[in-house]
């Protein structure tokens, strides 16, 4: 009986999603899966519906997800973007922003002790919520609010893409074509995309590398398609199922025994991730001024949300992937590094 109720409960997500995704697809195009899958994954966990994704069916989806983007970058160019000062200057920025908004949470939101302080770290949202608890906040809160603060971008994120891409075709400004991620089987592409998917999982999640089953076959892929004359093709359905997966990993974290503390904290969280993500556009504006990069790769390069929905949500726009590449997963890493210093450094001045 447990497992008919299960079937049924996996039933229903999907035919949500496909409904749901079908309903978004003109606004937000590429991220309409993601988008739908996460909201039915939230609705159905805050419905008490338990159901789980096995880890090894999201390392895939993010290493299928790293292998189509791969197949839109060039390895050179990747290079010369990771090299940029832009990139530094935009990672700067949204750690610099992230800061200011965990410092004012520590010092005047209602929020438990450095609960603020953690919570605004951007990005590492898996990792987040366990260091926090380690030193001395709320590592519930904490995993709420990074989550939530995933959620919100990639919520808004396509819509705004959406809204800039609408307006450069209005004034026939948009001078680069779009990545090509609408993709039919290939004989020999698809097997290849497979093949480096399964090789770059395996590896990263073997040697434990950070997001080491979405970064490493996106490096493979990279590397496959600057060097070997045989195209990386990923079909659109195998992509789709990619997206559906992450979006149902990200939408299960939320639970029905969450719920209470996540409306009682709701405002504040809420007022502290629109104002990060207020301060990235912010920053988005300040780095495109240069001309080097239109706002959209700049507003993407520094939306603070997980590098794999992020990098997902720019793939089918005019972006510049290898500068949205370089930033998302640049900043990854620093987070990582310095914002458990960061995080601590702000609950000490103010202990």
């Amino acid at each position: 009986m447990a497992h008919t109720s299960r079937a049924l409960h996996w039933l229903a997500l999907m035919a949500g999603t496909l409904v749901l995704s079908y309903l978004l697809q003109p606004v937000i195009s590429t991220a309409s899966v993601l988008v739908a899958a996460m909201a039915c994954a939230m609705v159905a966990s805050f419905m008490d519906v338990r159901l789980r994704i096995r880890p090894a069916l999201t390392a895939f989806a993010q290493a299928m997800t790293g292998t189509a983007i791969a197949s839109t970058l060039h390895l050179s160019e990747l290079l010369q973007a990771a090299s940029d000062g832009l990139v530094v200057l935009g990672v700067a920025l949204t750690i610099g922003s992230a800061t200011a908004v965990g410092w004012l949470l520590v010092r005047y939101s209602p929020l438990p002790g450095t609960t603020g302080a953690w919570g605004s770290l951007p990005g590492a949202a898996s990792i987040m919520g366990a260091l926090a608890t380690e030193n001395g906040g709320d590592g519930i809160l904490v995993s709420l609010m990074q989550y939530l603060r995933v959620v919100l971008v990639v919520v808004t994120g396509p819509l705004v893409a959406h809204a800039i891409v609408d307006a450069q075709m209005a004034t026939a400004a948009a001078s680069a074509p779009a990545s090509q991620t609408f993709s039919h089987f290939s004989p020999v592409g698809t097997p290849v995309a497979i093949g480096i998917a399964i090789v770059g999982c395996w590896i990263g999640v073997r040697f434990r590398i950070l997001a080491g089953a979405f970064l490493v076959p996106l490096a493979l892929g990279a590397v496959w398609v600057t060097v070997v004359p045989v195209p990386v093709v990923v079909p659109t359905p195998l992509l789709g199922c990619g997206f559906a997966v992450l979006g149902w990993t990200i939408g299960l974290q939320f639970r029905r025994d969450l719920l209470r503390p996540l409306v009682a904290s709701l405002p504040t969280m809420l007022a502290a991730i629109v104002a990060m993500i207020l301060l990235c556009a912010a920053s988005a504006w300040l780095i495109s001024a240069s001309r080097k990069v239109s706002f959209l790769t700049a507003y993407l390069a520094t939306s603070p949300g997980g590098v794999e929905s992020i990098v997902a949500v720019a793939l089918g726009t005019n972006a510049d992937m290898n500068f949205v590449v370089a930033s998302q997963t640049l900043r990854l890493f620093s987070v990582v590094l310095v914002g458990p210093w960061l995080a601590r450094r702000i609950s000490r001045s103010l202990g």
